[in-house]
């Protein structure tokens, strides 16, 4: 039974690599991790396929709408979450006043989203959103995210370690909202999806480009913003997280609250 299990496992990965092809499957260029950007928002999104990337080639999509609403966007495997994780800590420890910092993962890509994080707050560096898609096992919400917006389904396989889509949990749940596409978010919901399709879901595809939107200001916006009074502005703020692009909001006279606010 357990030499037939694996087989059957085997033969499903084989008949995901006929139907993704090899792009689903190409690493990311972590060179392209910085933080600025020059496209008409300010901002960048890192965003992380699912296990080695076979079922997740939907993730290519996402990365393509984002880049063609305006936003910067890089693309990798599921295994790389580790050293883009640690290209962010080099490249924007130093630049406290950088661009927004966007992360979006599918399924176990998910879960590595939330422990970069995690990772991130022992160099006091925040995201300002986080989007997981279906995670399978993840740790709580570090308090380092801005808003960590969680799109999931529940179903039959939720007792299992994998190919399930869970609701998060969160160490301060005022950063956290989950959005259950078969509860309060059907209008989200395609016919037949699942685990291996969410990503796919061009209903969802439209949910994420506007809710990055909402977090990436226009270039000008951003500009002004970030004029020497303005920073001085920010800094004498009430204390509170409060991320930049908070402060791009508030510099046009368009505030956004912060989830911990």
């Amino acid at each position: 039974m357990k030499t037939q299990s694996k087989s059957l496992f085997a033969a499903g990965i084989f008949c995901a690599l006929l139907s993704a092809g090899c792009s689903s499957m190409t690493p990311g260029d972590v060179r392209r991790v910085q933080p600025t950007s020059d496209q008409p928002y300010a901002g960048n999104v890192y965003l992380l396929r699912g296990f080695i990337g076979i079922w997740s080639y939907g993730i290519n999509d996402i990365g393509k709408k984002i880049a063609d609403a305006g936003v910067r966007a890089s693309i990798y495997q599921e295994n790389q979450w580790g050293d883009v994780c640690d290209a962010i800590i080099q490249r924007y420890k130093d630049t406290p006043n950088h661009e927004p910092l966007i992360v979006i993962g599918h399924s176990y890509g998910a879960d590595d989203a939330l422990k970069m994080a995690k990772k991130l707050r022992e160099h006091n560096i925040t995201i300002d959103l986080v989007i997981t898609l279906d995670p399978v096992t993840p740790p709580k919400v570090p308090t380092n995210i801005g808003l960590c917006y969680n799109i999931y389904q529940p179903g039959m396989l939720d007792m299992l370690p994998f190919f399930r889509g869970v609701k998060l949990d969160a160490e301060d749940p005022r950063n956290l909202q989950n959005v259950n596409i078969r509860g309060e978010r059907r209008d989200l919901l395609e016919p037949g999806t699942d685990h291996f399709n969410i990503e796919k879901n061009r209903l969802i595809h439209d949910e994420i480009v506007k809710k990055v939107k909402e977090f990436c200001p226009p270039r000008a916006q951003w500009v002004a913003a970030h004029q020497p009074q303005n920073l001085t502005a920010a800094a004498k703020a009430p204390a509170g997280v409060q991320t930049l692009s908070n402060v791009s909001a508030a510099a046009s006279g368009n505030s956004r609250p912060h989830p911990t606010e």
